[in-house]
């Protein structure tokens, strides 16, 4: 059955978007000027009788033509064909061994969280089994109360939670974790029904 030419288009936008030619490329073959094919394509000006023999060979193949699907609409649809495996194969590697650098960065934060709620829960009680510091602004008189001194400031540094920007962090890296392994499973879907490799 000839194949019906795509409505709501010129001649030549039909030309061109049935051979996918760029307008520049469509003029070089018809021996015209960008501008005159973009005239001719925009129907401000009739096609002569020497463009109209040049496109007929075209015409002819577009009209002869089966009908074939029109292109998928759904962005999700690949198109038809052998799939190399090499490239999607390549990409599936990457894709785990960043995963497992990633699922090896998330096991230090736990372990740092449940650090820190063991320091919550401990620092009350280290705290009264020290004597006190030396008031501010006086100089210890032994080695021991410059011990307690510094004692003292270092509790006042522990962490006793983790920041919210660390938890943040460790969110982000989840989720790209997650991403990584989820578009390697589908890698290897792809490659189970993928093309064998030429040779």
């Amino acid at each position: 059955m000839p194949r019906a030419l795509p409505t709501g288009l010129t001649l030549m936008a039909r030309v061109r978007r049935y051979y996918g030619l760029r307008q520049a490329e469509l003029a070089a073959l018809l021996g015209l000027s960008g501008a005159q094919l973009s005239r001719l394509e925009a129907a401000q000006q009739s096609i002569t009788p020497a463009v109209r023999e040049r496109l007929a060979p075209f015409l002819a193949v577009m009209e002869a033509a089966p009908d074939t699907p029109p292109p998928a609409e759904d962005p999700d649809t690949p198109p038809p064909g052998p799939v190399a495996p090499g490239p999607l194969e390549r990409r599936r590697r990457t894709c785990l061994y960043e995963a497992h650098n990633l699922r090896w960065q998330l096991r230090e934060l736990p372990e740092r969280a449940a650090v820190a709620a063991r320091w919550a829960a401990a620092l009350p009680r280290l705290r009264a089994a020290l004597p006190p510091p030396p008031p501010a602004g006086e100089a210890p008189a032994t080695p021991e109360a410059v011990r307690l001194r510094y004692v003292h400031s270092w509790l006042d540094t522990v962490p006793l939670a983790l920041e919210p920007e660390q938890l943040a962090q460790w969110h982000l890296r989840h989720q790209r974790a997650r991403a990584l392994e989820a578009e390697a499973a589908a890698l290897a879907a792809l490659l189970a029904g993928a093309a064998p490799p030429a040779g």
